[in-house]
């Protein structure tokens, strides 16, 4: 068993067919089966057309801009979505956990 855990990251434990997910602020976890999964992945939710567009046309946006959390996103094959706000900082191991769950996947 595969075990990421560090402030401000959603706690991970990678078993042989499933993994378990708990939440930055919730206190337990959730359990998700390898084949129950579809998809999941790291999104930005500041990578959007739309967002580009606002920062590039407001200075005020361009002033005033944070950053916000990233998502990391499970979606099921019954099209169930989860998501997990983390801070939005690199983590090699955070990205080696997902790795090891995106191979899982296949």
């Amino acid at each position: 068993m595969k075990v990421f855990k560090k402030n401000g990251f959603p706690e991970i434990l990678i078993k042989e067919t499933s993994f378990d997910i708990k939440a930055v602020d919730y206190w337990e976890f959730r359990s998700f089966n390898f084949n129950e999964i579809k998809s999941i992945d790291i999104i930005n939710p500041q990578n959007t057309w739309y967002n580009k567009l606002y920062f590039v046309l407001s200075l005020t946006a361009r002033i005033f801009a944070k950053e916000d959390p990233l998502i990391l996103r499970v979606i099921k094959k019954n099209d169930g979505i989860w998501d997990y706000n983390f801070n939005n900082e690199y983590n090699s191991e955070f990205r080696k956990a997902i790795k090891i769950i995106k191979e899982k996947l296949l």
